[in-house]
């Protein structure tokens, strides 16, 4: 279970910078919960107390959010099933090595 290949680097809109998200579409993907995308989107995103424009932005282009590392880690620690766990680990690890396939 290898969560870095979804890992995408993305010029973060308001600041312009670039950094390393997730899109919320692969998230959902990878987790495989029985609940709808419309309601993984609302329950861990827009009502979670992770913060627009600084954890997520969404992006308009693909119709996804792009989630920061944090704000994905975030959501897999409150999903809190094996898999969610699992790939908190997995990127846990990532993080601990520095990013260092990622352009």
């Amino acid at each position: 279970m290898n969560i870095e290949k979804y890992i995408i680097r993305v010029q973060e809109p308001h600041t312009k910078k670039r950094k390393f998200f997730i899109s919320s579409k692969n998230l959902y993907r990878i987790l495989q919960t029985d609940v709808s995308y419309k309601t993984f989107v609302e329950t861990n995103i827009i009502w979670s107390r992770l913060r627009a424009d600084i954890d997520y932005h969404f992006n308009e282009q693909h119709d996804t959010y792009n989630l920061s590392i944090c704000a994905v880690q975030a959501i897999l620690i409150i999903e809190n099933t094996d898999r969610s766990w699992a790939l908190f680990n997995n990127l846990t690890d990532h993080i601990n090595n520095g990013f260092p396939n990622n352009k």
